[in-house]
């Protein structure tokens, strides 16, 4: 054939200098996909909980909060709640890159 190349190799080409990172990165397999999957449903899982929990504090938080505290004490509630969510998020992330560069 022609040494001519198709728009779809030059685009290759193309991605592959605009990001060298990707260029030889292996393609997931279907296990580790599923994994990865996995991994993610639990973790938003875990935050929705979290979530949910912080809802639930912060309805019920007039019953028992002096009203000049209600404002701060929601405030560290909510900045709690931030903070459990990052680092559960962080948690995931590593548990998703480990299983990407698991050699299996």
């Amino acid at each position: 054939m022609s040494g001519l190349k198709s728009a779809w190799e030059l685009s290759l080409e193309k991605s592959d200098k605009l990001v060298p990172e990707l260029k030889g990165k292996k393609k997931l397999d279907e296990r580790k996909k599923k994994e990865i999957n996995e991994i993610r449903k639990e973790y938003k899982a875990r935050i929705a909980d979290k979530d949910v929990t912080l809802q639930d504090r912060l309805n019920k938080l007039s019953l028992r909060t002096p009203p000049e505290e209600m404002e701060s004490v929601s405030e560290e509630l909510r900045r709690h709640f931030v903070d459990e969510k990052k680092v559960l998020e962080e948690e995931m992330e590593s548990k998703v890159e480990a299983v990407r560069h698991r050699s299996d």
